[in-house]
């Protein structure tokens, strides 16, 4: 039996050269069909560090900075079909067509809650690690998250392990967050080559997403220990 797995978030993110974040603001976005008409922010845009943030009631953001641009959607259990980040980045990609393209990652992120927070350490510390005096020093447990790397048949799949929390109304619980990152470096001559391979990437985002579903649940989820049948969406997310 696997564990219950949470999938919380999609982002695509695309490195670029030279992109201005003023050219990508919500006026452009509308005007030239990006994002539909209806959707509202839901708040005001933010400028900080050179990094233009952009978050739209319908739980997608669009974070731009001068080395690229990332579109993050929370999926909140949206079947599919249902996700936008896909679509939205798509039509980005169409209308700045004379940006220099490099490459791009497809970012799943999910978690398995926990009965609790003991049982949640207790996964990377014993299930994902040997035990041995080093997991202590100084009469207090070591904190540890894992990154690993798998090759694949083209680009790499970057995983990252960490233990969290979630907040409920009630009660904290425990959890282990699942952040997935396949890394696509741009194939082509040309320019109009490199667009088109990373158009083609981002149409077939669930493929990435389901070989991440597949080698957590396969890899790192078959046990019981965790808490079943529990949805977290939307009001809690881990921290």
């Amino acid at each position: 039996m696997s564990a219950n797995l949470q999938l919380q978030e999609l982002a695509i993110s695309i490195n670029a050269k030279d992109l201005n974040p003023a050219v990508v603001n919500p006026d452009f976005l509308k005007y030239t069909g990006i994002i539909p008409s209806e959707w509202e922010l839901a708040k005001q845009p933010v400028y900080n560090n050179g990094v233009l943030q952009i978050l739209f009631n319908t739980g997608l953001g669009i974070f731009v900075h001068p080395n690229g641009v990332t579109m993050v959607e929370n999926l909140s259990q949206k079947p599919q079909e249902e996700i936008q980040v896909s679509n939205i980045t798509h039509k980005l990609v169409e209308k700045l067509s004379q940006v220099e393209y490099k490459q791009v990652g497809i970012n799943p992120r999910g978690f398995v809650l926990f009965n609790s927070e003991a049982d949640a350490y207790k996964y990377i510390h014993s299930r994902l690690l040997a035990p041995g005096p080093w997991q202590e020093f100084g009469g207090k447990r070591v904190g540890a998250s894992l990154q690993l790397s798998y090759p694949l048949e083209r680009g790499v799949l970057n995983l990252s392990i960490n233990q969290a929390t979630v907040q409920f109304p009630d009660k904290v619980v425990g959890a282990i967050l699942f952040s997935g990152n396949f890394n696509y470096p741009l194939l082509g001559n040309s320019p109009s080559q490199k667009i088109q391979d990373l158009q083609q990437i981002v149409a077939n985002w669930h493929d990435s997403f389901n070989i991440f579903e597949q080698l957590l649940i396969e890899k790192f989820l078959n046990f019981t220990d965790a808490t079943a049948n529990v949805s977290v969406f939307p009001s809690a997310l881990p921290v």
